[in-house]
Protein backbone atom coordinates (compact mmCIF):
# COMPACT_ATOMS: atom_id res chain seq x y z
CA UNK A 1 0.00 0.00 0.00
CA UNK A 2 1.28 3.37 -0.87
CA UNK A 3 0.58 6.43 1.51
CA UNK A 4 -0.08 9.47 0.00
CA UNK A 5 0.55 12.92 2.04
CA UNK A 6 1.05 16.36 1.74
CA UNK A 7 4.50 16.59 0.56
CA UNK A 8 3.77 13.18 -1.97
CA UNK A 9 5.07 14.22 -5.06
CA UNK A 10 3.93 12.44 -8.27
CA UNK A 11 7.66 11.74 -9.75
CA UNK A 12 7.90 9.41 -6.39
CA UNK A 13 4.68 7.16 -7.04
CA UNK A 14 6.01 4.08 -8.24
CA UNK A 15 5.39 2.77 -12.09
CA UNK A 16 4.29 6.48 -13.27
CA UNK A 17 6.56 7.83 -15.81
CA UNK A 18 5.25 11.12 -17.58
CA UNK A 19 6.55 12.01 -20.78
CA UNK A 20 4.21 12.60 -23.21
CA UNK A 21 1.36 15.40 -21.67
CA UNK A 22 -2.23 15.34 -23.90
CA UNK A 23 -4.59 18.53 -23.03
CA UNK A 24 -7.23 19.49 -25.82
CA UNK A 25 -8.81 22.28 -25.88
CA UNK A 26 -11.45 24.01 -27.04
CA UNK A 27 -11.53 27.58 -25.88
CA UNK A 28 -13.28 27.11 -22.53
CA UNK A 29 -12.64 27.94 -18.94
CA UNK A 30 -12.63 24.45 -18.65
CA UNK A 31 -9.74 23.65 -20.88
CA UNK A 32 -7.97 27.03 -19.78
CA UNK A 33 -7.54 25.80 -16.41
CA UNK A 34 -6.17 21.89 -17.82
CA UNK A 35 -3.97 23.71 -19.66
CA UNK A 36 -2.34 25.34 -16.53
CA UNK A 37 -2.61 21.76 -14.38
CA UNK A 38 -0.82 20.21 -17.67
CA UNK A 39 1.94 22.63 -17.68
CA UNK A 40 2.68 22.58 -13.97
CA UNK A 41 2.68 18.55 -14.48
CA UNK A 42 4.94 18.52 -17.37
CA UNK A 43 7.62 20.82 -15.63
CA UNK A 44 7.60 18.71 -12.72
CA UNK A 45 8.17 15.61 -15.00
CA UNK A 46 10.09 16.96 -17.48
CA UNK A 47 7.53 15.94 -20.04
CA UNK A 48 6.21 17.77 -23.38
CA UNK A 49 3.20 18.82 -24.05
CA UNK A 50 0.92 18.22 -26.90
CA UNK A 51 -2.38 20.72 -26.94
CA UNK A 52 -5.19 19.39 -29.34
CA UNK A 53 -8.04 21.44 -30.69
CA UNK A 54 -10.77 19.09 -32.05
CA UNK A 55 -13.16 20.94 -34.64
CA UNK A 56 -16.31 18.55 -34.50
CA UNK A 57 -17.49 17.41 -37.74
CA UNK A 58 -20.53 18.98 -37.69
CA UNK A 59 -19.09 22.89 -37.09
CA UNK A 60 -19.29 23.88 -40.79
CA UNK A 61 -18.36 27.57 -40.36
CA UNK A 62 -14.84 26.32 -40.07
CA UNK A 63 -12.61 24.43 -42.07
CA UNK A 64 -9.54 22.64 -40.94
CA UNK A 65 -7.34 24.74 -43.63
CA UNK A 66 -8.43 28.33 -41.99
CA UNK A 67 -5.96 27.38 -39.13
CA UNK A 68 -3.49 26.14 -41.18
CA UNK A 69 -1.69 29.42 -41.08
CA UNK A 70 -3.07 30.78 -37.99
CA UNK A 71 -4.13 28.83 -35.03
CA UNK A 72 -6.36 29.95 -32.57
CA UNK A 73 -5.78 32.09 -29.78
CA UNK A 74 -5.80 29.79 -27.53
CA UNK A 75 -3.43 27.54 -28.73
CA UNK A 76 -0.79 30.24 -29.40
CA UNK A 77 -1.78 31.38 -26.09
CA UNK A 78 -0.94 27.67 -24.91
CA UNK A 79 2.19 27.74 -26.83
CA UNK A 80 3.22 30.80 -25.30
CA UNK A 81 2.86 29.48 -21.78
CA UNK A 82 4.82 26.51 -22.31
CA UNK A 83 8.02 28.39 -23.59
CA UNK A 84 7.76 31.01 -20.78
CA UNK A 85 7.45 27.63 -18.36
CA UNK A 86 10.32 25.93 -20.66
CA UNK A 87 8.31 23.22 -21.60
CA UNK A 88 8.47 21.64 -25.05
CA UNK A 89 5.14 22.02 -26.85
CA UNK A 90 3.68 20.85 -29.99
CA UNK A 91 0.08 21.65 -31.07
CA UNK A 92 -2.94 19.60 -33.46
CA UNK A 93 -5.52 20.53 -35.51
CA UNK A 94 -7.98 17.49 -35.69
CA UNK A 95 -11.88 17.55 -37.33
CA UNK A 96 -13.88 14.61 -36.18
CA UNK A 97 -16.14 13.49 -33.35
CA UNK A 98 -13.92 15.16 -30.27
CA UNK A 99 -13.87 12.17 -27.89
CA UNK A 100 -13.16 9.69 -30.24
CA UNK A 101 -10.50 11.78 -31.58
CA UNK A 102 -8.61 12.62 -28.69
CA UNK A 103 -8.57 9.01 -28.00
CA UNK A 104 -7.57 7.81 -31.26
CA UNK A 105 -4.41 10.31 -30.48
CA UNK A 106 -3.94 9.28 -27.12
CA UNK A 107 -3.56 5.85 -28.69
CA UNK A 108 -1.59 6.44 -31.42
CA UNK A 109 1.04 8.70 -30.29
CA UNK A 110 2.44 7.65 -26.61
CA UNK A 111 0.75 9.68 -24.55
CA UNK A 112 1.26 8.95 -20.97
CA UNK A 113 -1.21 11.19 -19.82
CA UNK A 114 -4.44 13.28 -20.33
CA UNK A 115 -5.44 16.06 -18.90
CA UNK A 116 -8.92 17.70 -20.02
CA UNK A 117 -11.76 19.59 -18.50
CA UNK A 118 -14.80 18.59 -17.16
CA UNK A 119 -16.83 20.49 -19.00
CA UNK A 120 -16.61 22.68 -22.49
CA UNK A 121 -17.50 24.28 -25.35
CA UNK A 122 -19.86 22.25 -28.14
CA UNK A 123 -22.63 23.24 -30.72
CA UNK A 124 -24.33 20.79 -29.02
CA UNK A 125 -23.73 21.97 -25.79
CA UNK A 126 -27.07 21.27 -23.89
CA UNK A 127 -27.47 17.85 -25.47
CA UNK A 128 -23.88 16.57 -24.67
CA UNK A 129 -22.84 18.38 -21.84
CA UNK A 130 -19.27 16.54 -20.62
CA UNK A 131 -19.82 13.97 -22.95
CA UNK A 132 -16.23 14.33 -24.54
CA UNK A 133 -14.82 13.90 -20.96
CA UNK A 134 -16.74 11.12 -20.17
CA UNK A 135 -15.55 9.33 -23.26
CA UNK A 136 -12.06 10.20 -22.89
CA UNK A 137 -12.75 8.56 -19.46
CA UNK A 138 -14.12 5.06 -20.95
CA UNK A 139 -11.98 4.81 -23.31
CA UNK A 140 -8.59 6.37 -23.21
CA UNK A 141 -6.33 3.75 -21.54
CA UNK A 142 -3.62 5.52 -19.72
CA UNK A 143 -3.94 7.83 -16.90
CA UNK A 144 -6.60 10.64 -17.57
CA UNK A 145 -6.38 14.27 -14.66
CA UNK A 146 -10.01 15.52 -15.16
CA UNK A 147 -10.19 19.43 -13.99
CA UNK A 148 -13.18 21.16 -13.08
Amino acid sequence: MIKLGPQTSYKNIPGLHIRNILVPLDGSKNSKKSLLAAIHLAAEHEASLVVIYVMHSSEKKYRKDDFEDVPPSFIIEAKKLAMENKISFESRILTGDPGHSIVEYAHTHHVDLIVIGARGLSTFKKIFLGSVSHYVMQKADMPIVLIK
